[in-house]
């Protein structure tokens, strides 16, 4: 049975000899009355802590300022305390460094401002013996954090950034042996380059963006901020130049908002980067358990090709396929561009092979990856190739499947390139195009494009994909397996003549089961074939016998 160990009470009251303590040194000017209270009192307190006069005293101050007001207390409170210039008790720094080291009080705000440990404050509660703890070392993420603390800290402490960045650059020193002081020191030299990351690194640890100009408030004053704020917004500061921090949103200075990039995160956090890496938002992530099952109707070589592909991303073949190129020296990416009219179950197709060998989507809206800010676009494109391979990481350490990387109806990003002198918006859609064609050729994982207008795609792209397999309308025969399919009461006659009368698209047939749907549900009755017949005369806008109706039929 495990032993439950007491809390030892003592005997004397620990709360009440620390008051008589305190209240013979407050100012004092260090000449104290050494009364027959305040005598057996040090004598209790030193022998119950193990602790000098001057720890004691210390002790005695910091907490009954703590009990009081809740406050940290500064070796500049002290001596206000004691009435005695900071200089006289400068040697105290020690003694109360060694009262951090052995547990009794710990950091608060400020590098010197201390407060009793929770613990330490329990046992005065309670009036029992305190037992200090060993110290924890503290890890990146603690040194981190705390940098943090400080920048944060700093303005309520009504301290110049002169004192900041000294205070700062102790901690660091004092941490030198940590992995992240080394990474990021071997990296940039000048000092406050590296706080700024660490101040920036913490808001990754919590999930969120860091407020580019509060970020440099806290650090910079004068006009030394408004330099570096300067050197920002034109990402012309070395850890732009470096790559080490990108912008989320860049707008102006009082709305901007940056990040580590990946590899900044590498950088700062180490081994532990992969955590907090930049993965798809769940908004454009279609979950293989959510997509509905659908039977879709090809041609025959459509449909080859379709089982092929099938079959080459069942996950066993993929790896052996993947292997096999590697092994030859070959890209291991899969590319694959379907193209062809619109309604013609292109998108569907994806969502269906994804289904079947058990892919999630990771669905890109084009009209999202473009910007208003010159040079944005261009990043959001980069933006989303990297969120792909950090996805794919992070579903290999789960065991997961990697997912499909969908740029649908990308028509626009795909189409043959502009004359460069047709001005900046057509060098940023070739520039655009040149980010995707390199991770293209450097693709390991899947990408599927869908496309309406492939003869307007440019020549660079068409090698990039492996598989191209065009949709076109379905055939007579394939239209009444549609028909049917999607109407189970319908008649084969009544299907092959709505097949033979109207070539139309997967999509158009749906529209058609949508409107008798709707019928149904204001009529309460199923419509009659020739009902069917006048919505499909009203479906497209170029059909003569459809040309006088007016909205959809029912």
């Amino acid at each position: 049975m495990e032993e439950v160990l007491k809390e030892k009470k003592i005997r004397w009251n620990i709360s009440k000899a620390m008051s008589s303590v305190y209240q013979s040194l407050n100012d004092s000017r260090l000449k104290i009355k050494k009364t027959k209270a305040y005598s057996a009192a040090m004598e209790n307190l030193k022998t119950l802590y193990n602790l000098n006069q001057i720890q004691v005293w210390i002790l005695c101050l910091v907490c009954e300022s703590y009990f009081e007001y809740e406050d940290s207390f500064s070796l500049k409170n002290i001596s206000r305390k004691l009435d005695v210039p900071v200089m006289s008790i400068i040697n105290w720094k020690k003694e109360i460094d060694f009262l951090v080291e052995h547990g009794f009080l710990e950091h608060s705000g400020r590098n010197d401002a201390v407060q009793p440990i929770n613990d330490f404050s329990e046992s005065i509660y309670n009036n029992t013996e305190y037992i200090p703890q060993a110290k924890k070392e503290d890890d990146d993420i603690d040194f981190i954090s705390y940098m943090a603390d400080c920048y944060e800290s700093r303005r309520g402490e009504d301290m110049s950034a002169r004192s900041i960045q000294r205070e700062l650059r102790l901690y660091e020193r004092a941490h030198s042996y940590l992995d992240v002081v080394k990474r990021v020191s071997a990296e940039l030299e000048n000092p406050n380059y590296r706080f700024f990351v660490y101040d920036v690194a913490s808001d990754v640890l919590k999930g969120g963006d860091s407020y580019l100009n509060a970020t440099i408030s806290d650090l910079y004053d004068g006009g030394e901020r408004y330099n570096v704020a300067i050197e920002m917004m034109e990402e012309k500061h070395e850890l732009f130049q470096k790559g080490l921090v990108e912008f989320v949103k860049k707008g102006n200075l009082s709305d901007a908002t940056i990040t580590l990039s990946d590899k900044g995160r590498k950088l700062v956090l180490g081994e532990k980067a992969f955590l907090f890496e930049d993965s798809i938002n769940d908004k454009n992530l279609i979950k293989t358990d959510c997509i509905k099952e659908k039977k879709l109707f090809y041609s025959p070589e459509n449909q080859k090709e379709i089982d092929r592909l099938k079959a080459v991303l069942q996950e066993e073949k993929l790896k052996c396929i993947q292997q096999r190129l590697k092994d030859d020296g070959l890209p291991v990416g899969v590319a694959v561009l379907l193209y062809g009219a619109p309604g013609t179950g292109k998108t569907e197709s994806v969502m269906q092979i994804a289904k079947e060998t058990g892919r999630s989507i990771i669905h890109v809206d084009i009209s999202e990856a473009k910007s208003a800010w010159f040079g944005e676009s261009e990043k959001r494109i980069k933006k989303i190739f990297t969120s792909y391979r950090n996805n794919c990481k992070l579903a290999e350490r789960k065991g997961e499947l990697i997912p499909i990387l969908l740029f649908n109806e990308a028509d626009a990003i795909i189409s043959k390139r502009k004359n460069d002198t047709s001005g900046n918006c057509a060098q940023t859609e070739n520039t655009i195009q040149n980010i995707i064609l390199e991770e293209l050729e450097n693709l390991k994982g899947i990408f599927i494009a869908t496309t309406n207008m492939a003869s307007n795609m440019d020549s660079a792209f068409e090698r990039r994909f492996l598989f191209k397999i065009k949709f076109e309308n379905p055939s007579t025969e394939a239209r009444t397996s549609i028909w049917m399919n999607k109407l189970s009461w319908l008649d084969e006659k009544s299907a092959t003549e709505f097949a033979r009368n109207y070539d139309f698209s997967g999509g158009q047939i749906d529209n058609i089961v949508r409107k008798i749907a709707m019928n149904e549900v204001i009529t309460g009755e199923r419509p009659e074939i020739s009902d069917i017949r006048d919505m499909c005369k009203c479906e497209k806008i170029d059909n003569p016998e459809g040309s006088r109706r007016i909205g959809f039929c029912l």
